[in-house]
């Protein structure tokens, strides 16, 4: 019996010993890293960046999602071995994103072309209202207030349908930016002050 309870005792006190010195290890190997904390971290960012980097040649071999990397099982032979690989890079990455592009935009419009109404709407109550306020700052007389409006409720549906077009130009033209201007980032760590 005693020695089954040394033997447990023993086994006790070794597991926290063990655990103490593991805890030990695992605090001073953070405080270490976290003295050279940005200096890691510069370190992984340079060794993924020669991957992780936009590339105007060869950036469809790393940037394509799951379901369309399958393309490359075909195109990246002709991508390694073109003269001229940015033109082939360009164009696998449209054809990769284009059917990005086409889901966004139909949702985009159709989110856009349901606002219509509800925007003429309001704006036909908002502008009715006006007739009879008074503003300080706009002073109309209601007579015009009231030929407003009803030039609002005539040409509003046109003139919020044209908005909505060039939003959708606005919007297929933002997506399709391929020269992007480049920002820097800079980190600077505060040290704390009393």
């Amino acid at each position: 019996m005693f020695g089954l309870l040394f033997m447990l005792a023993f086994l006790i006190a070794n597991l926290g010993l063990i655990t103490s010195i593991f805890t030990s290890v695992i605090v001073v190997c953070y405080d270490e890293y976290y003295k050279h904390k940005s200096i890691f971290t510069m370190l992984e960012t340079l060794r993924v960046r020669s991957v992780m980097q936009a590339d105007k040649e060869y950036s469809s071999l790393v940037s394509l999602p799951p379901p369309v990397n399958g393309l490359l099982f075909f195109l990246a032979p002709f991508l390694m071995t073109s003269k001229s690989p940015e033109l082939l890079n360009k164009a696998i990455l449209w054809v990769a994103y284009l059917p990005l592009l086409l889901i966004s935009f139909m949702i985009f419009a159709g989110w856009n072309f349901m606002l219509i109404p509800v925007c003429y709407i309001k704006m036909f109550f908002h502008k009715m209202i006006m007739i009879f306020v008074y503003s300080k700052s706009y002073r109309v007389s209601r007579a015009d207030k009231f030929m407003l409006w009803i030039f609002f409720a005539v040409v509003g549906p046109f003139r919020l349908i044209g908005n909505v077009i060039m939003d959708l130009i606005a919007f297929v033209h933002h997506c399709t930016l391929q020269d992007l201007k480049k920002t820097r980032v800079q980190i600077r760590e505060k040290q704390l002050a009393k």
